[in-house]
């Protein structure tokens, strides 16, 4: 769901520390920092005014106790799966880093070999 969000942001992770990457100085961010860093950039919203007027309209009879609860438990399940989603985004985020570092890495060791070799 988030996957091009995790790609954008492993992306410019890379471009920002690209000196340190230079360096050898460069850490992979953890799974937690990497989904501390997609909180940042994917929007989370949960339109409770949406929601509830769908379920008054699919459930015309039902009281306000039973939307109350029905709007609570979608909710939730938004959540987790919002979490879910997270989680998965922030471990492609943190793959699709080490692949660009490793390529970035290859590809200036081939410069440096064509280039500073006599």
């Amino acid at each position: 769901m988030y996957l091009s969000d995790a790609k954008q942001c492993a992306q410019q992770i890379v471009k920002e520390s690209f000196a340190d990457i230079l360096i050898g100085e460069f850490q992979i961010p953890s799974q937690a920092q990497m989904e501390f860093l997609l909180l940042e950039n994917i929007d989370y919203s949960f339109d409770e005014y949406q929601i509830a007027k769908k379920i008054q309209l699919s459930h015309l009879k039902w009281s306000r106790e039973q939307l109350a609860a029905e709007l609570e438990m979608q909710q939730r399940r938004y959540e987790e799966k919002f979490r879910n989603n997270l989680k998965v985004a922030a471990q492609k985020a943190v793959n699709e880093v080490e692949n660009l570092v490793s390529s970035l890495k290859d590809a200036i060791k081939a410069w440096r070999i064509k280039n500073l070799e006599y």
